[in-house]
């Protein structure tokens, strides 16, 4: 049983928000975009604990639009919830029977179940009002009584929420939720409990009685029992293990091996083995104990924040494996690119914040051609996912604008990384600029083309006009007045840098043209390509930028430039 589409209104941070879920989905987004509130949301509304208290809500939960906003006059929050069968008859009988009452047949023969949360503050009664309703397809309260059904909702749909912050030493706690339920319920039949805690005593017996310093801490502590009412036959006993069997398990500890061999208790190892150990502890409770506690037909509901955290990144790599293999739908939130390079395009859910909006970004189906989705998955491993999480891409042809330009751009006091700017060179991707235009306009991802004024640039900025998708084309596209970035920094006077690095030997093999003949500039450039390589010639030119007493930069690598920063900031 799915959950398709979640619709939030006035919670922390997110005044609306409508998310379709996957099987799997991926959040990502900058921090504040409101992939914690989500996860959150969910749990608050779904979680056991749902169900036994009156509010799930604290007065924090509200949006709260400025600094002087008050929950008490914030607007109500609202959550909209829509489980549905992915094809007809999906659903067992067990769940079409458990929940008869409101599941809804909709019109393509698919059954729902749609499910409100509605919590705030009421005037007349001075006090907090919640409610939630089971709805019809017009999303108005069933009439029949359905008060009985959440329980059962979440029998079918348990919801389980795995935070950031995995502090192993409290995970394997007795009292924790996921190690708690594999050492309560002592599975030892009476006969063998008894044989058991007799060869314990005997242990305890035998430790104690050769260490002699306990003796005087069991006479001082009997003296306890002239003051309070104790059994004074005996009222002082030291264990050096548990006493009993389900003393034992409560105390029962991991322990992992570490380099050297010796094995350590779990919350002694380091910040990214205890993570790592949390998120198997998680898949063990799921595949151990659901099927104990819940129907045999339950497909668990697993909200899973930063699942990576503190992991190397080859073993986050790896990661997504454990995490797919998974039962149940997932919703995971990550800051990871090595993790988004192994996430299916169709799962991502991009989040970022519009005027304080907090919107949703995803792949449509149709966007993409399925030779395209294949190329910028293939894009998106080779980089590692990082390009997901930009804020605008700056889309380049070749070698020399993908070294110069992030290089140059401090010249002109912008920071790539500190603006979230990515550069790309697309030339390297099959179908070259459209795919990844698509791709950045279905995310909510900003981009700029700077094209060469040749041929195949001119084709890049038909191609680009054509996917503007509302944008003015000066946000999308600059077009350079030369073939390429070098002879636009030729003729900006940087012409002694190639020349310096064309080299006598090559000059003397390649460079046939006078000085004052047109082929000159051509056969220079071509020259120092060939001695040095495209990167190091255009990180030499960068550097000659750079230098004090430089030229500067052309106008229209500054206006690529600035363009990006503009897009960037705006896209915060």
């Amino acid at each position: 049983m799915i959950l398709k589409t979640i619709t939030i209104d006035h919670f922390r941070g997110i005044q609306h928000l409508k998310l379709e879920l996957e099987r799997t989905t991926v959040l990502i987004g900058e921090n504040n975009s409101g992939k914690t509130s989500i996860l959150d949301c969910l749990y608050l509304c779904l979680g056991r604990g749902a169900t036994r208290r009156a509010i799930p809500f604290s007065e924090y939960d509200y949006h709260l639009s400025s600094k002087d906003s008050d929950p008490t006059k914030a607007p109500p929050i609202t959550v909209h919830l829509v489980f549905r069968e992915e094809k007809v008859d999906e659903w067992p009988e067990s769940i079409s029977q458990g929940l008869s009452g409101i599941v809804q047949a909709a019109t393509d023969g698919m059954s729902e179940v749609r499910l409100s949360f509605k919590c705030g503050y009421d005037i007349k009664a001075k006090d907090y009002a919640y409610e939630w309703n089971f709805l019809d397809l017009n999303d108005k309260p069933l009439n029949a009584p359905t008060r009985r059904f959440l329980p059962e909702l979440q029998q079918f749909v348990p919801v389980f929420l795995l935070a950031a912050i995995r502090d192993a030493g409290q995970q394997f706690q007795a009292r924790s939720t996921f190690w708690g339920s594999f050492i309560r319920n002592l599975q030892l039949d009476e006969t063998k409990q008894a044989e058991i805690e007799k060869q314990i005593g005997e242990i305890n017996k035998a430790v104690i009685d050769s260490h002699r310093p306990f003796d005087e801490v069991k006479t001082r502590l009997s003296k306890a029992a002239a003051l309070v009412p104790l059994n004074s036959s005996d009222s002082v006993s030291v264990e050096a293990v548990p006493a009993r069997a389900f003393d034992m398990l409560s105390k029962t500890q991991v322990k992992l091996a570490c380099a050297s061999g010796a094995k350590l208790p779990i919350g002694q190892h380091g910040a990214g083995t205890q993570s790592l150990a949390v998120v198997f502890l998680f898949e063990a409770f799921l595949n151990a104990k659901l099927s104990e506690a819940y129907d045999k037909d339950s497909e668990p509901l697993l909200a899973l924040e930063e699942p990576e955290s503190h992991l190397h990144p080859s073993a986050i790599r790896a990661l997504w494996t454990t995490l797919e293999g998974m039962k149940g739908q997932k919703l995971i939130a990550t800051h990871s690119g090595d993790l988004m390079s192994a996430v299916p395009l169709r799962s991502i859910r991009r989040l970022s914040k519009k005027g304080g909006q907090v919107c949703c970004h995803s792949i449509a189906p149709g966007v993409l051609t399925e030779e395209e989705e294949r190329t910028i998955s293939y894009t998106i491993r080779s980089q590692r996912g990082s390009l997901l999480f930009a804020r605008c891409w700056l889309l380049v042809e070749g070698q020399s604008e993908y070294w110069f330009l992030p290089e140059a751009a401090r010249h002109a006091g912008i920071d790539f990384e500190r603006e979230g700017i990515t550069c790309i060179e697309f030339s390297q991707v099959k179908g070259k600029l459209a795919p990844l235009a698509k791709l950045a306009n279905a995310l909510g991802i900003e981009w700029h083309l700077l094209a060469d004024g040749d041929m195949a640039g001119n084709n890049y900025v038909a191609n680009a006009k054509a996917l503007l998708a509302g944008a003015p084309e000066a946000d999308r596209i600059t077009q350079l007045p030369e073939p390429d970035l070098e002879h636009v920094l030729w003729k900006h006077g940087y012409a002694k840098e190639y020349e310096k690095n064309a080299g006598h030997n090559q000059r003397r093999s390649m460079v046939k043209a006078k000085p004052t003949d047109a082929d000159y500039p051509g056969e220079v450039i071509e020259a120092a390509i060939a001695t040095t390589s495209k990167p190091e010639l255009a990180l030499c030119l960068a550097a000659a930028v750079r230098a004090t007493g430089s030229l500067g930069l052309p106008s229209e690598f500054q206006t690529a430039l600035t363009t990006c920063k503009r897009l960037a900031r705006g896209a915060v």
